[in-house]
């Protein structure tokens, strides 16, 4: 059995505590308060992770009570720290920041998600029409989608999940959940339809928001990895529900046979796979992405998309793209020959359950940028959409997106042929 993960930006952990405060007989300890940077109003929930010494992941965490407070391990009111990093609630960008002294008793301030202002895969797609995706089915592999969100509309789905007899259907999981919704939404958010409107409640417009949209969960309630066995039925069920595009925001180090013949059987009946690269941090490309029957996505970010005080901007790294100096392929992304295409997954605002918004980054996000860019691709393509359910028509679809990107001037494997335009 194979076990695949989540490709979005996992959350920092201290391995190794520092000395304390306890340790050293002292009864307090460092203090910090978070408050949104509009209200000023303290924000609660925020996670806070201070590392003195990041390499070995040494230094102290805590979290934000009702007051915005958040107590850390540390002896004395002020410490050196290589790295700062805040893990805000949903409707709020985190925080982060390097190389500085943390003085206990001050104030830090998180931005709140404003829909008005787009991320990077708005600022790329957002001029789709408003039917962009009609007739086109797309289908999201992953922790499930929150049907109920007033910005989705999905057509159906089920559950794939066999340690829980496959029950609890498309629903979000009850532990990792948000991801799904999150993957969705960025494919086919269909707030803002109103083009004389582009910013009217209840939300965010997606890529692609007139897709048929389908949900297979095969993440378990308990947050766990995903099985192979799961997979490989969710992804035959895409295929016998005509989906044209299957998303799997998600991967493993190793190479599964199985799971690379239910995809392999997928393109041949005209269905496209297209999955995450990874987020070790330019390591080789996790599988599936890693297999050529995948379209293989890198993530991109880029400065001025995200509040300067959020944690995005820790994943600016050189080189930067020649034909734009801000753009830079993230620092987290897995990067190698595999890598077709490259997507907007730098600090990206989408739909959450529960009626939320919310960011996040990874090659997660970059993948359905690069699905709901395709759909909508194919959806004006009716040639190609229109073709018998083969081979032949998976190859015309790849062709679609390949031919549609762009250079921004890295070497392919950061960025393979660019980025869909």
């Amino acid at each position: 059995m194979v076990t695949y993960q989540l490709m979005r930006m996992p959350q920092l952990e201290i391995l190794t505590k520092a000395m304390p405060a306890a340790a050293l007989g002292l009864t307090t300890k460092l203090q910090v308060t978070f408050v949104d940077a509009k209200s000023k109003k303290p924000v609660q929930g925020i996670t806070v992770v201070a590392f003195t010494d990041f390499a070995s992941r040494v230094g102290a965490s805590g979290k934000t009570n009702s007051k915005g407070v958040a107590s850390l391990g540390f002896p004395g009111n002020s410490v050196k720290l290589e790295l700062l990093v805040a893990y805000s609630p949903a409707g709020y960008w985190g925080y982060g920041r390097k190389n500085f002294t943390l003085k206990g008793g001050t104030t830090h301030e998180v931005e709140p998600v404003d829909l008005a202002v787009p991320d990077f895969a708005a600022i790329l797609y957002g001029n789709r029409p408003v039917d962009a995706g009609a007739g086109v089915t797309v289908g999201v592999i992953d922790t499930g989608v929150d049907a109920t969100h007033p910005d989705l509309a999905v057509t159906g789905g089920a559950a794939f999940v066999y340690s829980e007899g496959d029950a609890g259907g498309s629903g979000p999981a009850a532990k990792q959940g948000d991801h799904g919704t999150h993957v969705a939404g960025i494919i086919s958010s269909r707030g803002s339809l109103n083009p004389a409107d582009p910013h009217h409640a209840p939300g965010k417009r997606g890529i692609a928001p007139q897709v048929t949209l389908m949900s297979y969960r095969v993440f378990p309630n308990s947050g766990a990895g995903a099985e192979n066995y799961d997979i490989i039925r969710a992804i035959d069920q895409g295929v016998k529900h005509g989906c044209d595009l299957l998303n799997l925001s998600l991967g493993s180090s190793i190479p599964d046979d199985t799971v690379h013949a239910a995809m392999k059987d997928a393109f041949d009946q005209g269905t496209v796979c297209i999955a995450a690269a990874g987020n070790d941090g330019r390591k080789p490309v996790s599988y599936p992405a890693a297999w050529n029957v995948a379209v293989a996505v890198s993530s991109l970010g880029k400065k001025g998309t995200y509040p300067a005080s959020s944690n995005e901007v820790l994943d600016e790294v050189a080189p930067f793209g020649k034909s734009d100096s801000k753009v830079y392929v993230s620092a987290f992304s897995n990067v190698g020959p595999p890598i077709d295409v490259c997507g907007p997954g730098g600090g990206i605002v989408s739909t959450l359950p529960g009626g939320k918004y919310g960011v996040m980054s990874g090659t997660s996000m970059a993948c359905p940028a690069v699905t709901g860019a395709a759909a909508a691709l194919l959806s004006a393509n009716k040639t190609v959409l229109n073709m018998p359910r083969d081979r032949n028509r998976s190859i015309a679809i790849v062709g679609l997106i390949t031919g549609a990107a762009k250079t921004l001037g890295f070497i392919q494997p950061l960025e393979g042929v660019g980025l869909m335009v």
